[in-house]
């Protein structure tokens, strides 16, 4: 199951990575309830000045909805995904263009998704790698 798994986060994040800010939010709330557990824990990163745990599929829409609207131009390129049982860590780079500021920002995100019976049961944000690593045991 853990290879399905990876191909799942995979054309997910690639999918989702090819689309604009606006054919996002369209698709956000069928998007959600096709790939999350009803139940999904969705974390973001801690270190986020704004950083929430939400739960359920309406958590999920919030917490991108919140998170786009401080951007006019945002895009997330996968790079790379490891297969950690019923765990996936995707590693990815985000860019975006502050709505306000009109800011160019660049950073890599480490994405740790959990998946339970073919869905997202969990999802954990991370901007620290190492935080990453430990969440889905592969730190020294």
């Amino acid at each position: 199951m853990s290879r399905e798994n990876v191909e799942f986060v995979e054309g997910l994040l690639s999918g989702a990575g090819q689309m604009d800010k606006q054919a996002l939010l369209a698709v956000l709330p069928e998007l959600i309830a096709q790939a999350c557990d009803p139940d999904i824990e969705w974390v973001e990163d801690p270190r986020r000045a704004a950083g929430q745990v939400h739960r359920g599929h309406e958590g999920v829409r919030r917490s991108w909805e919140r998170w786009l609207d401080q951007w006019d131009d945002y895009e997330t390129e996968p790079e790379r995904f490891v297969d950690c049982g019923d765990d996936v860590l995707a590693i990815a780079l985000e860019r975006a263009r502050g709505r306000s500021s009109g800011a160019n920002v660049s950073s890599p995100k480490y994405l740790v998704f959990t998946m339970r019976a073919g869905k997202i049961a969990r999802f954990r944000e991370f901007e620290d790698e190492q935080a990453a690593l430990e969440a889905v045991g592969l730190s020294d």
